[in-house]
C-alpha cells in the first residue's frame, strides 16, 4: 500500500510539470523496474521532490513507496532547496528559468532574515533593517553569480514571479500557460502587476491575456499619424542593397523602440526605489553613472546628437 503523503500547492507550483510524453515514460520506468530509482523527498510529510512518480503509484499500490526525509527548518528553506533543485535542470523554458530565480531569491529572504519559530520573531530594530537589506544584496549577487546574470535581472525575476503567481490568483490556470511558454506576454507586464493597485489588475491581466491586442498610446498614434501624414516615403533611409521600409512597417519598428524604452525607464525605477542609496551616495551614483555612460555613448555611435538635445532641453526651460 502506498504511503500517505501530503501535497502543498505552493512546493508544487515551484515545480514544472511534465509532458505527456515524458510522464508515460516516467511511469514505463517504474513499471519496468517495479520500484522507485530514486525516493520521493519528504519536509515533515509533505512531497519535496517527486510529486509524479508518488501520482503514478496511486495507480500502482503493488509497487513500494520509497522515502527520503530532508533536514530542513523552515518552509522558506524548503522553497529556496526546490528552485535551485529544479535550476539544475537543462530543459526550463527561459520563463521557467526567470520564475524559479525570482522564487528562491525571495524565499531567501526570508529564510536569512529570520530562523526559528516566528512566535518568537523579535521586531527588527533599525540596525538589524540595515543589516537584513545588506544580506539580501549579498544573496541577490549571489544568485547572480549562480546563473550568470546581472543582480538587477534578478530582482526583476521576483517581481516576474510576483506578477506570475498574482496572475494566477486572478486567473487559475494563467501560470502553467506562462511558465510552459505557451502565452507569451511581455515581462514588463508581471512586474507591473506585482506593483499594481487592486483597481490596475483587471486592465493589466487582460494585456498579459492578450499580448498582441494592446493598443497604442493616444501620444504614439498621433506621432505615428503625422510620420504618416508628411510623406508616403519611410522616415528610415535603407542602407545601400536594402529594400525600403513601407510607413506601416517604419512605425511596428518605432512601437518596438518605444516600448524598448519605457520598460527600460521602469527597470531603473525599479532598483532605484528598491536602492534609493543608489542615487543619494555619491561612490555609488558614481558608479551608476558610469553604467549609464555606455548607453549614452551607444546611442551616440549611432549618429544620435545627444548634445544638442539636452540643449534644445535647456533653452525651453530658461
Amino acid at each position: 500500500m502506498t504511503q500517505t503523503l501530503r501535497i502543498d500547492p505552493e512546493f508544487k507550483a515551484q515545480i514544472p510539470p511534465l509532458t505527456q510524453e515524458e510522464r508515460k515514460q516516467l511511469e514505463e520506468n517504474i513499471l519496468a523496474e517495479g520500484e522507485l530509482l530514486a525516493p520521493i523527498l519528504v519536509w515533515n510529510g509533505t512531497i519535496v521532490d517527486g510529486h509524479n512518480r508518488y501520482e503514478i503509484l496511486q495507480s500502482h499500490p503493488e509497487i513500494p513507496c520509497s522515502v527520503r526525509n530532508l533536514e530542513l527548518e523552515t518552509r522558506d528553506e524548503v522553497l529556496v532547496w526546490i528552485c535551485k533543485h529544479q535550476l539544475g535542470r537543462r530543459n526550463l523554458t527561459p520563463e521557467q528559468k526567470k520564475f524559479l530565480m525570482g522564487k528562491q531569491y525571495d524565499a531567501e529572504k526570508q529564510a536569512d532574515g529570520f530562523h526559528g519559530n516566528q512566535h518568537t520573531r523579535p521586531v527588527p530594530s533599525a540596525g538589524a533593517q540595515n543589516e537584513h537589506q545588506q544580506t539580501a544584496g549579498k544573496t541577490c549577487e549571489r544568485i547572480a553569480r549562480e546563473n550568470h546574470i546581472s543582480p538587477s535581472a534578478v530582482r526583476r525575476a521576483a517581481l516576474f514571479a510576483a506578477g506570475v503567481d498574482l496572475a494566477e490568483e486572478l486567473c487559475p490556470g494563467i501560470r502553467q500557460r506562462v511558465l510552459s511558454g505557451d502565452l507569451k506576454a511581455p515581462d514588463a507586464l508581471f512586474e507591473r502587476l506585482a506593483k499594481a493597485r487592486p483597481e490596475e489588475y483587471a486592465v493589466l491581466l487582460e494585456q498579459i491575456k492578450n499580448p498582441q491586442s494592446r493598443a497604442k498610446p493616444a501620444s504614439k498614434q498621433k506621432l505615428f499619424q503625422t510620420e504618416k501624414s508628411v510623406s508616403s516615403e519611410p522616415v528610415l533611409a535603407p542602407h545601400q542593397g536594402e529594400s525600403k521600409l513601407v510607413p506601416e512597417k517604419a512605425s511596428s519598428l518605432y512601437s518596438q523602440i518605444a516600448d524598448a524604452s519605457t520598460a527600460m525607464q521602469e527597470r531603473w525605477s525599479t532598483i532605484f526605489k528598491q536602492m534609493p542609496t543608489l542615487l543619494t551616495s555619491p561612490e555609488q551614483r558614481k558608479e551608476v553613472q558610469a553604467i549609464l555612460e555606455k548607453h549614452l555613448a551607444y546611442l551616440a555611435s549611432l549618429g544620435f546628437d545627444l548634445s544638442g538635445m539636452t540643449e534644445s532641453k535647456g533653452e525651453q526651460s530658461a
